[in-house]
């Protein structure tokens, strides 16, 4: 059986834990931290749905349909950022240099903190980007 070292152990917790996402960040918070490790499938969105959203068992349906097939169009098509929230440059763009923090979710959920809307499709609403109601 082979011997790992402290400093072995500790890395790869370090990884374990940078994978996982914190206790009250949103799925859209946590999907466009993890794209910088790459796209493949919704693998990121399954993987926040299944460690703090486990109830929502439609995502893999829903986000096809409004144009999510893979982690990184669920950024494009399904999440936006909320204009009012991010920094603008000094030419009047979105700075995505700087990512704001989390505002924070409630667990169990799939919706976006304040930072993002979240599409409306056919059987949430029509299509239409909208901010997301805060939920009691």
């Amino acid at each position: 059986m082979d011997q790992y070292t402290v400093s072995e152990l500790e890395d790869a917790l370090k990884v374990v834990k940078m994978l996982l996402p914190p206790r009250y960040e949103c799925l859209a918070c946590y999907v466009n931290r993890m794209l910088e490790h790459g796209c493949s499938g919704l693998k990121w969105c399954t993987t926040y749905r299944d460690l703090r959203a486990p109830r929502a068992t439609s995502l893999e349906r829903k986000f096809p349909e409004l144009g999510g097939c893979c982690d990184c169009e669920v950024m494009a098509n399904v999440f936006r950022i909320n204009d009012e929230l991010w920094i603008r440059g000094d030419d009047g763009e979105i700075d995505d240099s700087y990512v704001p923090p989390c505002h924070k979710v409630r667990l169990g959920t799939i919706r976006p903190c304040e930072l993002w809307l979240m599409r409306s499709g056919v059987q949430w609403g029509g299509g239409v980007f909208r901010p997301v109601k805060n939920a009691s």
